[in-house]
């Protein structure tokens, strides 16, 4: 079998950058690999070339590069730039779905996986099967984050509903983002599959922690979507109490210049997967204080290396955390509450450790990368077989 994966987040050649989608399309790729079958990743790529490469597990990537100079002058006329984001996702698709025709009279693929939407033209072509995963999209946030969704962002949404409803399937981590889609669509999908992303085994030695300290991370970049001035303020009510015990990881996150922040908070640059991997181990609580998410690898990952987790009660989040057992849900933007859920671990060894413990045996069940790669696999074949 053939999978071709459209991913412009997947690492880069030298295992480096990527977001949680790509790094959880990887793991999956490594198995099927394995298997004896074929990934392709196609990456699009703005106004630069890059040469395409086989990487480290296999996987061939191919970069798809465009020019944004159409996209600019458009932007710029008035009334018509809020049909930006429409043009992009029209007109670049069509050029895309032209590449995609050639590259599978070149490399002949079985099965087609888009984020989202994916690719307007695809839906009006009986060449290819394909899958829509739903990730996030940026009208999602903005709905679910309460604020006011440009017209540009609506009217898009829109139209990759089109593709969406002519997929063999709709594939989702969680069930809370299938059903926020098909809210804003007005309509339900019918053929819809929750399939988790996938976390490995954390096989890092553990080390050997500096007990003086509870350690708390936070990995994410400086985005308002992620919480992180929820987590300063939490942050600031802890140390009334705990400045000299705790140490808090921002992982990614840029400090404001000319801010001064407390002693126990350290912001450390993104760090390549297997640094970031060690480092977990390292830590003894995982925060995530979100304004919206669908399924965080953060989570996945933390878990799977013993922590307990502390997130927000948003988006697909429930759907891998416990309450109680493998860490703590509290209301979006409540940094009084976290700070309560944050000093309760700190004062509590043991129930620290049971839930690390519950935690790492629930996504290990949950989200091994062996039984979700054979999942997607047993959906791929299903769709080849035509029985989607």
């Amino acid at each position: 079998m053939h999978i071709c994966l459209f991913e412009n987040n997947y690492p880069n050649k030298i295992g480096t950058g990527g977001g949680g989608a790509g790094w959880y399309l990887k793991s999956i790729a490594k198995e099927h690999i394995k298997q004896g079958h074929k990934v392709t990743i196609v990456k699009r790529i703005l106004n630069q070339h890059r040469e395409n490469y086989i990487d480290d597990v296999g996987v061939r990537v191919i970069h798809f590069c465009y020019s944004s100079k159409f996209l600019t002058y458009f932007s710029k006329v008035l009334f018509l730039n809020i049909f930006t984001r429409l043009i992009v996702y029209v007109y670049y698709g069509w050029i895309s779905y032209k590449a995609i025709i050639k590259l599978d009279e070149k490399y002949k693929f079985d099965i087609l996986e888009f984020t989202e939407g994916g690719n307007f033209w695809i839906g009006f072509s009986k060449k290819f099967k394909y899958i829509s995963h739903l990730h996030c999209s940026h009208y999602t946030v903005y709905k679910q984050c309460g604020l006011k969704s440009p017209l540009g962002h609506y009217i898009e949404r829109l139209f990759s509903f089109i593709p969406m409803d002519r997929a063999n399937a709709i594939l989702s981590p969680s069930r809370a983002m299938i059903s926020i889609v098909e809210k804003e669509k007005n309509g339900k999908f019918n053929k819809k599959y929750v399939i988790p992303l996938a976390v490995e085994k954390n096989k890092i030695t553990i080390y050997k922690k500096n007990e003086r300290y509870v350690h708390f991370i936070f990995a994410s970049r400086n985005d308002v979507l992620k919480g992180g001035d929820t987590l300063l303020k939490a942050i600031d009510l802890v140390n009334n109490n705990y400045l000299e015990r705790t140490k808090f990881y921002f992982v990614g996150y840029e400090p404001n210049k000319g801010s001064v922040y407390p002693s126990n908070i350290v912001f450390k640059k993104f760090m390549p997967r297997i640094d970031l991997l060690k480092f977990y181990n390292q830590c003894d609580v995982a925060l995530l204080p979100s304004s919206f998410d669908n399924s965080p690898l953060f989570i996945y990952e933390s878990m799977a290396a013993g922590l307990p987790v502390i997130a927000t009660n948003v988006g697909g989040i429930p759907e891998l955390i416990e309450h109680g057992e493998t860490g703590y849900l509290f209301s979006n933007m409540d940094y009084e509450q976290l700070s309560i859920y944050i000093i309760d671990l700190i004062e509590n060894v043991n129930k620290r450790l049971i839930m690390g413990n519950n935690a790492q045996n629930f996504i290990r069940k949950y989200a091994s990368v062996e039984k979700i790669a054979e999942q997607k696999l047993n959906l791929y074949r299903n769709i080849i077989g035509g029985g989607l």
